[in-house]
């Protein structure tokens, strides 16, 4: 890589532990006014998090802050200082409004001379991190949603498996901020989540079932729940091949070409289902047969 160079992180998608638990703890936020808790809590399940915060970015005006629970050895932090000015020259911010795509970007790969910024020297350098990601979902032309998460100097950077799981969650991420805040009324829900759990495993059970076979959706709902082609195999009590058999026609069906394309389906899908005990697909599917472009 050329350090002088800009580096979106946008590896192809991989199967990795976790991932399937992570897209049903989105769905169960989703529309809910704890919706923020509940995603940086899913996330802290499955990668070690200092600070989290998800702040909205508009052109021609200061960041507002959604979520933080960014804690110092004092307590949870003050970021006012940050609104007061410093987020002007933060890299994060002028990539977000300078056209940066949608997608998960580190600190250190969009400014490798960071540490030698005014920035750093007088602001960052003093908030006690060392390591950051940013998830940027675009709502519209003009605004940016931005979740940044971040480790301490008294933790370890970020690690590659880190960064794989955040490379395989962003697209999950960015799917059900977008149905939260742009395309939900959460005021339409309950405050009582074992309901919604219960229909969120409903929904797994039939998802498909109006379009793929019983394997290829013991398959799918393999996949949803996590599992490895190993594993899956095992349970079912077929072989690995056959598996992969069964994947590749599932995702034929599906017009899609990876396991977190299933899942950004799978929100998808349920987000717009009427009925949790129907195959969420069913009211999915245009009048014309064809998926809705995802």
């Amino acid at each position: 890589m050329n350090d002088d160079t800009i580096i979106k992180v946008c590896a192809p998608a991989q199967q990795v532990s976790g991932v399937g638990d992570l897209a049903l703890s989105l769905m169960e936020g989703v529309g809910r006014s704890d919706f923020q808790d509940r995603l940086t809590h899913s996330l802290k399940r499955h990668i070690a998090i200092d600070a989290g915060l998800m702040l909205l970015y508009r052109r021609d005006a200061a960041p507002k802050i959604l979520f933080n629970d960014w804690r110092t050895d004092r307590g949870l932090s003050d970021i006012r200082a940050y609104l007061q000015g410093p987020y002007r020259m933060d890299p994060f911010y002028r990539l977000a409004l300078d056209n940066g795509d949608d997608g998960l970007y580190r600190l250190r790969q969009i400014d490798p001379s960071f540490d030698r910024s005014q920035y750093y020297r007088d602001y960052y350098r003093h908030s006690g991190l060392h390591d950051e990601f940013n998830v940027f979902i675009g709502i519209d032309a003009d605004t940016k949603i931005a979740i940044s998460l971040a480790r301490r100097h008294a933790h370890a950077a970020f690690s590659g498996e880190d960064q794989d799981f955040l490379q395989n969650a962003a697209p999950l991420i960015s799917m059900a901020v977008l149905r939260h805040y742009r395309d939900l009324r959460p005021e339409g829900l309950g405050d009582d989540g074992s309901p919604l759990q219960s229909a969120l495993a409903q929904a797994v059970r039939n998802f498909g079932r109006s379009l793929l076979t019983d394997r290829e959706c013991q398959v799918a709902q393999m996949i949803l729940r996590g599992y490895s082609v190993k594993g899956a195999a095992e349970k079912l009590g077929i072989s690995p091949a056959t598996v992969k058999l069964h994947r590749r026609n599932l995702y034929a069906k599906l017009d899609i070409t990876s396991q977190t394309a299933l899942f950004s389906l799978f929100i998808d899908a349920v987000s717009s289902a009427s009925n949790a005990f129907e195959d969420p697909l069913a009211t999915y599917l245009s009048p014309a047969g064809a998926l809705r472009p995802h």
